[in-house]
Protein backbone atom coordinates (compact mmCIF):
# COMPACT_ATOMS: atom_id res chain seq x y z
CA UNK A 1 0.00 0.00 0.00
CA UNK A 2 1.17 3.48 -0.67
CA UNK A 3 1.53 5.93 1.59
CA UNK A 4 -0.75 9.00 1.36
CA UNK A 5 2.01 10.98 2.10
CA UNK A 6 3.78 9.59 -1.17
CA UNK A 7 1.59 10.57 -3.07
CA UNK A 8 0.95 13.93 -1.13
CA UNK A 9 4.75 14.29 -1.80
CA UNK A 10 5.42 12.85 -5.18
CA UNK A 11 2.14 14.48 -7.23
CA UNK A 12 2.46 18.39 -6.34
CA UNK A 13 5.98 18.18 -7.54
CA UNK A 14 4.97 16.00 -10.62
CA UNK A 15 2.41 18.61 -11.87
CA UNK A 16 4.83 21.20 -11.68
CA UNK A 17 7.43 19.53 -13.21
CA UNK A 18 5.00 19.10 -16.49
CA UNK A 19 3.70 22.49 -16.03
CA UNK A 20 7.29 23.86 -16.61
CA UNK A 21 8.53 21.78 -18.93
CA UNK A 22 5.33 22.56 -21.24
CA UNK A 23 5.74 26.25 -20.65
CA UNK A 24 9.63 26.75 -21.55
CA UNK A 25 9.34 24.53 -24.55
CA UNK A 26 6.63 26.78 -25.71
CA UNK A 27 8.79 30.12 -24.20
CA UNK A 28 11.97 29.43 -25.89
CA UNK A 29 10.11 28.46 -29.02
CA UNK A 30 7.79 32.05 -28.86
CA UNK A 31 11.52 33.69 -27.62
CA UNK A 32 13.16 32.33 -31.05
CA UNK A 33 10.32 33.47 -33.42
CA UNK A 34 10.54 31.01 -36.08
CA UNK A 35 14.22 30.45 -35.51
CA UNK A 36 14.38 26.86 -34.85
CA UNK A 37 11.55 26.20 -37.95
CA UNK A 38 13.83 28.41 -40.66
CA UNK A 39 17.62 26.96 -39.25
CA UNK A 40 15.94 23.15 -39.44
CA UNK A 41 14.31 24.44 -42.94
CA UNK A 42 18.06 25.49 -44.45
CA UNK A 43 19.61 22.13 -43.69
CA UNK A 44 21.56 20.68 -46.62
CA UNK A 45 21.26 16.67 -47.23
CA UNK A 46 23.83 15.60 -44.90
CA UNK A 47 21.82 13.37 -42.39
CA UNK A 48 24.83 13.74 -39.46
CA UNK A 49 23.95 17.61 -39.59
CA UNK A 50 20.29 17.35 -39.51
CA UNK A 51 21.14 15.26 -36.03
CA UNK A 52 23.52 17.33 -34.77
CA UNK A 53 20.94 20.25 -35.47
CA UNK A 54 17.72 17.61 -34.08
CA UNK A 55 19.95 17.50 -30.80
CA UNK A 56 20.70 21.24 -30.09
CA UNK A 57 17.36 22.30 -31.02
CA UNK A 58 15.90 19.48 -28.32
CA UNK A 59 18.04 20.21 -26.11
CA UNK A 60 17.51 24.14 -26.02
CA UNK A 61 13.54 23.88 -25.77
CA UNK A 62 13.84 20.38 -23.63
CA UNK A 63 11.02 18.70 -25.36
CA UNK A 64 11.65 16.11 -28.32
CA UNK A 65 7.59 16.40 -29.26
CA UNK A 66 8.33 20.05 -30.02
CA UNK A 67 11.24 19.34 -32.27
CA UNK A 68 9.53 16.61 -34.30
CA UNK A 69 6.23 18.16 -34.31
CA UNK A 70 8.27 21.21 -35.89
CA UNK A 71 10.29 19.02 -38.14
CA UNK A 72 6.57 17.33 -39.55
CA UNK A 73 4.85 20.48 -39.83
CA UNK A 74 8.18 21.47 -42.14
CA UNK A 75 7.80 18.51 -44.03
CA UNK A 76 3.89 19.11 -44.58
CA UNK A 77 4.43 22.34 -45.74
CA UNK A 78 7.54 21.42 -48.11
CA UNK A 79 10.48 22.83 -46.95
CA UNK A 80 12.27 20.05 -45.61
CA UNK A 81 12.37 16.50 -47.80
CA UNK A 82 11.15 13.34 -46.01
CA UNK A 83 14.73 12.57 -46.07
CA UNK A 84 15.81 15.80 -44.66
CA UNK A 85 13.59 14.79 -41.62
CA UNK A 86 15.30 11.91 -40.83
CA UNK A 87 18.73 13.22 -39.46
CA UNK A 88 16.76 15.57 -37.11
CA UNK A 89 14.01 12.89 -35.95
CA UNK A 90 17.46 10.84 -34.63
CA UNK A 91 19.24 13.60 -33.15
CA UNK A 92 16.31 15.09 -31.01
CA UNK A 93 16.36 11.97 -28.74
CA UNK A 94 20.21 12.72 -27.95
CA UNK A 95 18.76 16.09 -27.03
CA UNK A 96 16.20 14.94 -24.40
CA UNK A 97 18.56 13.65 -22.24
CA UNK A 98 19.92 16.84 -21.35
CA UNK A 99 17.39 16.89 -18.37
CA UNK A 100 18.00 13.72 -16.69
CA UNK A 101 22.03 14.90 -17.16
CA UNK A 102 21.38 17.64 -14.73
CA UNK A 103 19.23 15.73 -12.24
CA UNK A 104 22.07 13.51 -11.91
CA UNK A 105 24.48 15.99 -11.01
CA UNK A 106 22.87 17.52 -8.68
CA UNK A 107 21.91 21.18 -10.62
CA UNK A 108 17.96 20.84 -9.52
CA UNK A 109 19.11 23.47 -6.84
CA UNK A 110 19.61 26.19 -9.36
CA UNK A 111 16.09 25.88 -9.42
CA UNK A 112 15.52 28.29 -6.08
CA UNK A 113 17.88 30.99 -7.88
CA UNK A 114 16.43 30.99 -11.46
CA UNK A 115 12.89 31.58 -10.49
CA UNK A 116 13.21 34.75 -8.41
CA UNK A 117 15.89 35.59 -11.45
CA UNK A 118 13.93 35.24 -14.10
CA UNK A 119 10.75 36.89 -12.70
CA UNK A 120 13.11 40.26 -11.71
CA UNK A 121 14.49 39.92 -15.42
CA UNK A 122 11.35 39.84 -16.81
CA UNK A 123 10.08 42.72 -14.75
CA UNK A 124 13.47 44.82 -14.56
CA UNK A 125 15.27 43.31 -17.74
CA UNK A 126 14.57 45.92 -20.21
CA UNK A 127 15.84 44.57 -23.52
CA UNK A 128 16.13 41.46 -21.64
CA UNK A 129 12.76 41.24 -20.63
CA UNK A 130 12.31 38.28 -23.55
CA UNK A 131 14.63 36.23 -21.27
CA UNK A 132 12.58 36.50 -17.90
CA UNK A 133 9.97 33.67 -18.46
CA UNK A 134 12.05 31.24 -20.04
CA UNK A 135 14.42 31.46 -17.00
CA UNK A 136 11.39 31.27 -14.31
CA UNK A 137 9.74 28.23 -16.17
CA UNK A 138 13.42 26.34 -16.50
CA UNK A 139 14.26 27.38 -12.60
CA UNK A 140 10.41 25.77 -11.83
CA UNK A 141 11.10 22.62 -13.88
CA UNK A 142 14.25 22.48 -11.81
CA UNK A 143 13.05 23.57 -8.77
CA UNK A 144 10.31 20.68 -9.35
CA UNK A 145 12.56 18.03 -9.18
CA UNK A 146 14.11 19.08 -5.90
CA UNK A 147 10.41 19.11 -4.74
CA UNK A 148 10.13 15.16 -5.65
CA UNK A 149 13.53 14.69 -4.54
CA UNK A 150 12.65 16.30 -1.30
CA UNK A 151 9.50 14.44 -0.73
CA UNK A 152 11.17 11.24 -1.42
CA UNK A 153 13.75 11.37 1.18
CA UNK A 154 12.10 9.90 3.78
CA UNK A 155 10.84 6.93 2.43
CA UNK A 156 14.10 6.10 0.56
CA UNK A 157 14.68 3.07 3.39
CA UNK A 158 10.91 2.12 3.68
CA UNK A 159 10.84 -1.42 2.72
CA UNK A 160 7.29 -1.48 1.90
CA UNK A 161 8.53 0.98 -1.25
CA UNK A 162 11.08 -0.73 -1.71
CA UNK A 163 9.32 -4.41 -2.79
CA UNK A 164 6.58 -2.19 -4.78
CA UNK A 165 9.53 -0.21 -6.80
CA UNK A 166 10.74 -4.10 -7.70
CA UNK A 167 7.69 -5.79 -8.13
CA UNK A 168 7.10 -3.15 -10.94
CA UNK A 169 10.42 -3.20 -11.99
CA UNK A 170 10.08 -6.10 -14.27
CA UNK A 171 11.54 -5.85 -17.72
CA UNK A 172 8.03 -6.09 -19.61
CA UNK A 173 6.04 -4.40 -17.05
CA UNK A 174 8.67 -1.60 -16.49
CA UNK A 175 8.91 -0.85 -20.26
CA UNK A 176 4.97 -0.67 -20.68
CA UNK A 177 4.69 1.33 -17.46
CA UNK A 178 7.92 3.78 -18.92
CA UNK A 179 5.29 3.98 -22.17
CA UNK A 180 2.15 4.68 -20.79
CA UNK A 181 3.32 7.09 -18.33
CA UNK A 182 5.15 9.15 -21.24
CA UNK A 183 2.72 8.78 -23.05
CA UNK A 184 -0.14 10.15 -20.75
CA UNK A 185 2.31 13.26 -20.04
CA UNK A 186 3.22 13.36 -23.65
CA UNK A 187 6.84 14.45 -22.51
CA UNK A 188 10.35 11.77 -21.66
CA UNK A 189 11.55 14.08 -20.20
CA UNK A 190 9.75 13.88 -17.17
CA UNK A 191 9.82 10.62 -17.07
CA UNK A 192 13.38 10.27 -17.55
CA UNK A 193 13.94 12.95 -14.42
CA UNK A 194 11.76 11.16 -12.55
CA UNK A 195 13.82 7.76 -12.86
CA UNK A 196 17.00 9.64 -11.77
CA UNK A 197 15.42 11.50 -9.00
CA UNK A 198 13.98 7.93 -7.88
CA UNK A 199 17.68 6.53 -8.83
CA UNK A 200 19.07 9.20 -6.29
CA UNK A 201 16.97 8.34 -3.54
CA UNK A 202 18.08 4.86 -3.66
CA UNK A 203 14.75 3.69 -5.03
CA UNK A 204 15.59 2.31 -8.16
CA UNK A 205 18.68 0.91 -9.03
CA UNK A 206 20.43 1.00 -12.80
CA UNK A 207 18.65 -2.50 -13.90
CA UNK A 208 15.49 -1.52 -12.75
CA UNK A 209 15.59 2.04 -14.11
CA UNK A 210 16.85 1.32 -18.17
CA UNK A 211 13.62 -0.79 -19.14
CA UNK A 212 11.70 2.39 -17.79
CA UNK A 213 13.86 4.47 -19.74
CA UNK A 214 13.21 2.20 -22.72
CA UNK A 215 9.41 2.65 -22.60
CA UNK A 216 9.76 6.03 -22.33
CA UNK A 217 11.90 6.43 -25.57
CA UNK A 218 8.59 4.63 -26.90
CA UNK A 219 5.76 6.70 -25.21
CA UNK A 220 7.51 10.06 -26.64
CA UNK A 221 6.15 9.59 -30.27
CA UNK A 222 2.80 9.09 -29.34
CA UNK A 223 2.65 13.22 -29.85
CA UNK A 224 3.83 13.33 -33.53
CA UNK A 225 1.50 10.17 -34.26
CA UNK A 226 -1.36 11.95 -33.01
CA UNK A 227 -0.37 15.44 -34.50
CA UNK A 228 0.51 13.96 -38.21
CA UNK A 229 -2.72 11.72 -38.67
CA UNK A 230 -4.34 14.57 -40.76
CA UNK A 231 -1.14 15.99 -42.55
CA UNK A 232 0.18 14.40 -45.94
CA UNK A 233 1.97 11.02 -47.10
CA UNK A 234 5.32 12.20 -46.58
CA UNK A 235 4.56 13.69 -42.86
CA UNK A 236 3.02 10.78 -41.56
CA UNK A 237 5.87 8.96 -42.71
CA UNK A 238 8.28 11.24 -40.57
CA UNK A 239 6.35 10.32 -37.53
CA UNK A 240 5.92 6.78 -38.61
CA UNK A 241 10.21 6.78 -38.73
CA UNK A 242 10.16 8.75 -35.17
CA UNK A 243 8.34 5.92 -33.88
CA UNK A 244 9.90 2.98 -35.98
CA UNK A 245 13.47 4.72 -34.79
CA UNK A 246 12.52 4.65 -31.02
CA UNK A 247 11.40 1.33 -31.31
CA UNK A 248 13.96 0.00 -33.23
CA UNK A 249 16.32 1.39 -30.68
CA UNK A 250 14.47 -0.65 -27.97
CA UNK A 251 14.54 -3.55 -29.91
CA UNK A 252 18.26 -3.60 -30.58
CA UNK A 253 19.31 -3.29 -27.22
CA UNK A 254 17.01 -5.33 -25.15
CA UNK A 255 19.38 -8.63 -26.25
CA UNK A 256 22.19 -6.87 -24.64
CA UNK A 257 20.45 -5.50 -21.67
CA UNK A 258 23.55 -7.64 -19.06
CA UNK A 259 26.12 -6.32 -21.04
CA UNK A 260 25.02 -2.63 -21.28
CA UNK A 261 24.67 -2.35 -17.78
CA UNK A 262 28.12 -3.62 -17.27
CA UNK A 263 29.57 -1.13 -19.57
CA UNK A 264 27.68 1.63 -17.60
CA UNK A 265 28.60 0.37 -14.58
CA UNK A 266 32.23 0.24 -15.72
CA UNK A 267 32.15 4.26 -16.27
CA UNK A 268 31.38 4.69 -12.66
CA UNK A 269 29.38 7.60 -10.72
CA UNK A 270 26.63 7.41 -8.20
CA UNK A 271 23.67 5.67 -9.36
CA UNK A 272 21.76 8.70 -10.74
CA UNK A 273 24.19 9.71 -13.08
CA UNK A 274 24.46 5.86 -13.87
CA UNK A 275 21.32 5.80 -14.87
CA UNK A 276 21.29 9.48 -16.82
CA UNK A 277 24.48 7.63 -18.39
CA UNK A 278 22.42 4.70 -19.49
CA UNK A 279 19.70 7.27 -21.07
CA UNK A 280 22.67 9.21 -23.35
CA UNK A 281 24.75 6.16 -24.32
CA UNK A 282 21.14 4.00 -25.45
CA UNK A 283 20.61 7.25 -27.50
CA UNK A 284 24.15 7.63 -28.72
CA UNK A 285 24.43 3.92 -29.76
CA UNK A 286 20.47 4.12 -31.78
CA UNK A 287 21.67 7.36 -33.23
CA UNK A 288 24.55 6.32 -34.45
CA UNK A 289 23.31 2.54 -35.99
CA UNK A 290 20.52 4.66 -37.77
CA UNK A 291 23.06 7.04 -39.21
CA UNK A 292 24.98 4.32 -40.57
CA UNK A 293 21.74 2.98 -42.09
CA UNK A 294 20.14 5.75 -42.87
CA UNK A 295 19.23 4.89 -46.75
CA UNK A 296 17.54 1.30 -45.37
CA UNK A 297 15.75 3.39 -42.38
CA UNK A 298 14.01 5.38 -45.03
CA UNK A 299 13.32 2.67 -46.77
CA UNK A 300 11.71 0.52 -44.07
CA UNK A 301 9.64 3.33 -43.30
CA UNK A 302 8.50 3.86 -46.81
CA UNK A 303 7.17 0.23 -46.72
CA UNK A 304 5.71 0.99 -43.01
CA UNK A 305 3.36 3.67 -44.19
CA UNK A 306 2.75 3.08 -48.73
CA UNK A 307 1.84 5.85 -51.30
CA UNK A 308 2.10 7.05 -54.11
CA UNK A 309 1.68 10.70 -53.45
CA UNK A 310 4.52 12.57 -55.08
CA UNK A 311 6.50 15.24 -52.73
CA UNK A 312 6.15 18.53 -52.53
CA UNK A 313 8.91 20.87 -51.82
CA UNK A 314 8.70 24.66 -51.82
CA UNK A 315 12.35 24.80 -53.94
CA UNK A 316 13.23 26.12 -57.54
CA UNK A 317 14.19 23.31 -59.86
CA UNK A 318 16.63 26.01 -61.98
CA UNK A 319 17.43 28.51 -59.36
CA UNK A 320 18.93 27.20 -56.45
CA UNK A 321 22.25 27.47 -57.59
CA UNK A 322 21.27 31.48 -58.53
CA UNK A 323 22.02 33.99 -61.21
CA UNK A 324 25.32 33.11 -63.25
CA UNK A 325 27.40 36.48 -63.84
CA UNK A 326 26.48 35.98 -67.70
CA UNK A 327 23.07 37.88 -68.58
CA UNK A 328 22.02 35.52 -71.67
CA UNK A 329 22.73 32.99 -69.47
CA UNK A 330 20.86 34.24 -66.60
CA UNK A 331 17.87 34.50 -68.61
CA UNK A 332 17.72 31.12 -70.19
CA UNK A 333 17.66 30.04 -66.23
CA UNK A 334 14.78 32.04 -65.51
CA UNK A 335 12.95 30.68 -68.37
CA UNK A 336 13.58 27.32 -67.47
CA UNK A 337 12.08 28.27 -64.30
CA UNK A 338 9.15 29.96 -66.14
CA UNK A 339 8.50 26.71 -68.06
CA UNK A 340 8.67 25.01 -64.39
CA UNK A 341 6.22 27.44 -62.73
CA UNK A 342 3.64 26.50 -65.58
CA UNK A 343 4.06 23.10 -64.73
CA UNK A 344 3.26 23.34 -61.63
CA UNK A 345 0.02 25.58 -62.56
CA UNK A 346 -1.27 22.88 -64.76
CA UNK A 347 -0.58 20.30 -61.88
CA UNK A 348 -2.83 22.64 -59.58
CA UNK A 349 -5.83 22.71 -61.93
CA UNK A 350 -5.40 18.93 -62.69
CA UNK A 351 -5.03 18.52 -58.53
CA UNK A 352 -8.42 20.45 -57.89
CA UNK A 353 -10.36 18.35 -60.58
CA UNK A 354 -8.91 15.55 -58.84
CA UNK A 355 -10.63 16.51 -55.91
CA UNK A 356 -13.82 17.07 -57.27
CA UNK A 357 -13.71 13.44 -58.51
CA UNK A 358 -12.73 11.94 -55.14
CA UNK A 359 -13.69 14.67 -52.32
CA UNK A 360 -10.76 13.13 -50.82
CA UNK A 361 -9.24 15.32 -48.04
CA UNK A 362 -5.52 14.18 -49.64
CA UNK A 363 -6.30 15.52 -52.97
CA UNK A 364 -7.26 18.75 -51.35
CA UNK A 365 -4.16 19.41 -49.44
CA UNK A 366 -2.38 18.41 -52.68
CA UNK A 367 -4.12 22.06 -54.17
CA UNK A 368 -3.23 24.13 -51.29
CA UNK A 369 0.70 22.85 -51.51
CA UNK A 370 0.52 23.47 -55.29
CA UNK A 371 -1.04 26.59 -54.38
CA UNK A 372 1.64 27.80 -52.13
CA UNK A 373 4.71 26.01 -54.55
CA UNK A 374 2.93 28.53 -57.21
CA UNK A 375 3.07 31.37 -55.38
CA UNK A 376 6.72 30.88 -53.76
CA UNK A 377 8.10 30.02 -57.44
CA UNK A 378 6.55 33.56 -58.56
CA UNK A 379 8.37 35.53 -55.83
CA UNK A 380 11.45 33.72 -56.34
CA UNK A 381 11.51 34.28 -60.39
CA UNK A 382 10.45 37.86 -59.21
CA UNK A 383 13.44 38.04 -57.20
CA UNK A 384 15.80 36.86 -59.99
CA UNK A 385 14.03 39.33 -62.43
CA UNK A 386 15.29 41.89 -59.74
CA UNK A 387 18.89 40.99 -59.55
CA UNK A 388 19.68 41.35 -63.03
CA UNK A 389 17.81 44.30 -63.44
CA UNK A 390 20.64 45.67 -61.34
CA UNK A 391 22.84 44.87 -63.69
CA UNK A 392 24.16 47.21 -67.26
CA UNK A 393 21.24 46.22 -69.84
CA UNK A 394 20.96 46.79 -73.13
CA UNK A 395 17.63 47.43 -74.27
CA UNK A 396 16.51 44.63 -75.55
CA UNK A 397 17.81 42.66 -72.17
CA UNK A 398 15.45 45.70 -70.25
CA UNK A 399 12.44 44.66 -72.43
CA UNK A 400 13.00 40.95 -71.24
CA UNK A 401 12.50 41.41 -68.01
CA UNK A 402 9.52 42.91 -68.74
CA UNK A 403 8.07 40.57 -70.60
CA UNK A 404 9.16 37.63 -68.14
CA UNK A 405 7.87 39.46 -64.90
CA UNK A 406 4.77 39.77 -66.77
CA UNK A 407 4.59 36.20 -67.60
CA UNK A 408 5.21 35.49 -64.37
CA UNK A 409 2.45 37.06 -62.33
CA UNK A 410 -0.08 36.17 -64.86
CA UNK A 411 1.35 32.33 -64.04
CA UNK A 412 0.55 32.98 -60.44
CA UNK A 413 -3.04 34.26 -60.93
CA UNK A 414 -3.88 31.37 -63.39
CA UNK A 415 -3.00 29.49 -60.57
CA UNK A 416 -4.75 31.47 -58.27
CA UNK A 417 -7.69 30.72 -60.44
CA UNK A 418 -6.81 26.66 -60.25
CA UNK A 419 -7.17 27.48 -56.76
CA UNK A 420 -10.53 29.14 -56.34
CA UNK A 421 -11.50 25.84 -58.26
CA UNK A 422 -10.24 23.65 -55.86
CA UNK A 423 -11.75 25.63 -52.51
CA UNK A 424 -15.14 25.99 -54.61
CA UNK A 425 -15.35 23.01 -54.99
CA UNK A 426 -14.18 21.85 -51.04
CA UNK A 427 -17.14 24.60 -50.10
CA UNK A 428 -19.58 22.69 -52.59
CA UNK A 429 -18.67 18.84 -50.67
CA UNK A 430 -18.69 20.49 -47.34
CA UNK A 431 -21.65 18.27 -46.58
CA UNK A 432 -19.61 15.06 -46.62
CA UNK A 433 -21.64 13.89 -49.55
CA UNK A 434 -19.40 14.86 -52.43
CA UNK A 435 -20.28 16.75 -55.78
CA UNK A 436 -23.19 14.58 -57.53
CA UNK A 437 -21.82 12.78 -60.52
CA UNK A 438 -23.45 14.80 -63.08
CA UNK A 439 -21.89 17.90 -62.11
CA UNK A 440 -18.20 16.36 -62.31
CA UNK A 441 -19.32 15.02 -65.47
CA UNK A 442 -20.23 18.51 -66.91
CA UNK A 443 -17.74 20.17 -65.57
CA UNK A 444 -14.93 17.93 -66.89
CA UNK A 445 -16.24 17.89 -70.28
CA UNK A 446 -15.48 21.86 -70.29
CA UNK A 447 -12.29 21.76 -67.75
CA UNK A 448 -10.99 19.38 -70.70
CA UNK A 449 -10.43 22.26 -73.41
CA UNK A 450 -9.30 24.72 -71.00
CA UNK A 451 -6.58 21.57 -70.13
CA UNK A 452 -5.76 21.42 -73.89
CA UNK A 453 -5.20 24.93 -73.98
CA UNK A 454 -2.72 25.06 -71.31
CA UNK A 455 -0.83 22.32 -72.03
CA UNK A 456 -0.73 23.72 -75.20
CA UNK A 457 0.45 27.32 -74.00
CA UNK A 458 3.68 25.28 -72.56
CA UNK A 459 4.65 23.56 -75.38
CA UNK A 460 7.74 26.50 -75.74
CA UNK A 461 7.04 28.55 -73.23
CA UNK A 462 7.98 31.39 -73.01
CA UNK A 463 7.78 31.41 -76.78
CA UNK A 464 5.17 30.19 -78.76
CA UNK A 465 4.73 28.91 -82.47
CA UNK A 466 2.41 30.42 -84.85
CA UNK A 467 0.90 26.96 -85.40
CA UNK A 468 -0.28 26.94 -81.40
CA UNK A 469 -1.63 29.87 -81.74
CA UNK A 470 -3.85 29.12 -84.39
CA UNK A 471 -4.13 25.54 -82.09
CA UNK A 472 -5.25 27.95 -79.26
CA UNK A 473 -7.47 30.40 -80.84
CA UNK A 474 -9.47 27.40 -82.25
CA UNK A 475 -10.05 25.96 -78.86
CA UNK A 476 -10.94 29.51 -77.43
CA UNK A 477 -14.18 29.43 -79.72
CA UNK A 478 -14.59 25.53 -78.61
CA UNK A 479 -14.48 26.48 -75.40
CA UNK A 480 -16.68 29.78 -75.06
CA UNK A 481 -19.67 27.86 -77.30
CA UNK A 482 -19.30 25.19 -74.38
CA UNK A 483 -19.37 27.35 -71.92
CA UNK A 484 -22.56 29.48 -74.27
CA UNK A 485 -24.38 25.85 -73.83
CA UNK A 486 -23.69 25.02 -70.39
CA UNK A 487 -25.10 28.30 -69.34
CA UNK A 488 -28.13 28.06 -71.81
CA UNK A 489 -29.25 24.27 -70.05
CA UNK A 490 -28.20 25.89 -66.73
CA UNK A 491 -30.33 28.72 -67.33
CA UNK A 492 -33.17 26.51 -68.49
CA UNK A 493 -32.96 24.45 -65.29
CA UNK A 494 -33.04 27.66 -63.05
CA UNK A 495 -36.07 28.89 -65.01
CA UNK A 496 -37.73 24.94 -64.73
CA UNK A 497 -36.80 24.39 -61.12
CA UNK A 498 -37.00 27.67 -59.60
CA UNK A 499 -35.21 27.91 -56.09
CA UNK A 500 -34.85 24.08 -56.22
CA UNK A 501 -32.50 24.20 -59.40
CA UNK A 502 -28.80 23.83 -58.48
CA UNK A 503 -27.18 26.99 -59.58
CA UNK A 504 -22.96 25.87 -58.16
CA UNK A 505 -22.16 24.99 -61.86
CA UNK A 506 -22.43 28.97 -63.22
CA UNK A 507 -19.70 29.66 -60.79
CA UNK A 508 -17.54 26.52 -61.95
CA UNK A 509 -18.14 27.90 -65.69
CA UNK A 510 -17.05 31.70 -64.58
CA UNK A 511 -13.61 30.36 -62.73
CA UNK A 512 -12.85 28.20 -65.75
CA UNK A 513 -13.99 30.83 -68.09
CA UNK A 514 -12.23 33.48 -66.00
CA UNK A 515 -8.83 30.92 -66.21
CA UNK A 516 -9.07 30.11 -70.07
CA UNK A 517 -8.90 34.45 -70.71
CA UNK A 518 -5.80 34.54 -68.19
CA UNK A 519 -4.28 31.56 -70.79
CA UNK A 520 -5.28 33.62 -73.59
CA UNK A 521 -3.02 36.59 -71.85
CA UNK A 522 -0.40 34.50 -71.53
CA UNK A 523 -0.28 33.42 -75.08
CA UNK A 524 -0.38 37.24 -76.34
CA UNK A 525 2.42 37.99 -73.99
CA UNK A 526 4.12 34.89 -75.52
CA UNK A 527 3.23 35.97 -79.13
CA UNK A 528 4.68 39.71 -78.36
CA UNK A 529 7.57 37.50 -76.42
CA UNK A 530 8.58 35.70 -79.32
CA UNK A 531 8.48 38.29 -81.56
CA UNK A 532 10.73 40.46 -80.16
CA UNK A 533 12.81 37.66 -79.60
CA UNK A 534 13.22 36.73 -83.29
CA UNK A 535 13.87 40.64 -84.63
CA UNK A 536 16.16 41.27 -82.01
CA UNK A 537 15.41 44.61 -81.45
CA UNK A 538 12.70 46.29 -78.45
CA UNK A 539 9.81 47.68 -79.00
CA UNK A 540 8.66 47.58 -75.36
CA UNK A 541 10.53 49.19 -72.90
CA UNK A 542 10.35 49.63 -68.78
CA UNK A 543 7.78 51.98 -68.50
CA UNK A 544 5.39 50.65 -71.01
CA UNK A 545 3.44 47.57 -68.67
CA UNK A 546 2.36 45.81 -71.78
CA UNK A 547 -1.37 46.19 -71.89
CA UNK A 548 -3.26 43.69 -72.81
CA UNK A 549 -6.55 45.51 -73.23
CA UNK A 550 -6.74 45.01 -77.29
CA UNK A 551 -5.64 41.28 -78.51
CA UNK A 552 -2.62 41.44 -80.98
CA UNK A 553 -3.37 41.83 -84.92
CA UNK A 554 -5.48 39.08 -86.37
CA UNK A 555 -6.73 37.65 -82.85
CA UNK A 556 -10.18 36.04 -82.61
CA UNK A 557 -11.37 36.99 -85.90
CA UNK A 558 -14.30 34.34 -85.22
CA UNK A 559 -16.58 35.81 -82.84
CA UNK A 560 -18.63 34.02 -80.95
CA UNK A 561 -22.14 33.91 -80.48
CA UNK A 562 -23.77 35.70 -77.45
CA UNK A 563 -26.61 34.44 -75.54
CA UNK A 564 -29.86 36.24 -75.88
CA UNK A 565 -30.25 39.07 -74.34
CA UNK A 566 -32.66 38.37 -71.68
CA UNK A 567 -30.33 35.05 -70.59
CA UNK A 568 -27.20 36.84 -70.86
CA UNK A 569 -25.22 36.54 -67.87
CA UNK A 570 -21.62 38.24 -67.11
CA UNK A 571 -18.86 36.68 -68.86
CA UNK A 572 -15.31 36.75 -70.51
CA UNK A 573 -15.18 38.75 -73.50
CA UNK A 574 -13.35 36.84 -76.26
CA UNK A 575 -12.40 39.10 -78.92
CA UNK A 576 -11.44 41.60 -76.24
CA UNK A 577 -9.86 39.66 -73.80
CA UNK A 578 -10.29 41.16 -70.80
CA UNK A 579 -12.15 39.95 -67.95
CA UNK A 580 -15.83 41.25 -67.46
CA UNK A 581 -16.85 41.01 -63.98
CA UNK A 582 -16.29 37.86 -62.27
CA UNK A 583 -19.33 36.69 -60.49
CA UNK A 584 -18.41 36.69 -56.82
CA UNK A 585 -18.97 33.88 -54.18
CA UNK A 586 -23.06 33.60 -54.03
CA UNK A 587 -24.04 35.89 -56.80
CA UNK A 588 -25.06 32.71 -59.39
CA UNK A 589 -27.46 31.72 -56.25
CA UNK A 590 -29.45 34.59 -57.59
CA UNK A 591 -29.86 34.38 -61.33
CA UNK A 592 -31.60 38.08 -63.20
Amino acid sequence: MVPWELVFAIIPGLILFFYGIENFSREILAVAKGSFANLLGRLTSRPVIGALIGAVVTALVQSSAATTIITIGLVNAGTLSFLQSLGIIIGSNIGTTVTAQLVAFKMTALGQVLIPAGFLVGIFGRRYRFLGKPLFYFGLVLFSLNLISTGLTPFQNDPEIIALVTEYSALPLAVLIGFLFTAAVQSSSVTTGLVVVLAQQGLLTLPQAIPILLGANIGSTTTTLIASARMNLYSRRAAAAHFIFNLGGVLLILPFLVPFADIVTAIGGTEAQMVANAHLIFNLIAAAVFLLFIGRFGQVVERAVPGSEPEILMRTRHLEEGIPDDTQAGFEVIRKELRHAHEVTLDLFRAAMTYLATSKEADYQMVERLKSLNNYLDARIEQALRAISKRQLSDGEATEVVFLVRMSNEIERLGDLGADLGEFFRRMSGNGNGAPAVLVKKTDGVYRILDENIVGLGLLFPKILNATVAELRGRDVELQHAINERYREQLVSLKREGAFADSRYLEVLSIIEAANAKVRDLRKLAEQYSREKTAGTPSVGLDDPLSLRNPVAGDDLERVPDLPVEHRVPRVDVEEGSCGELPRRGDHDQVP
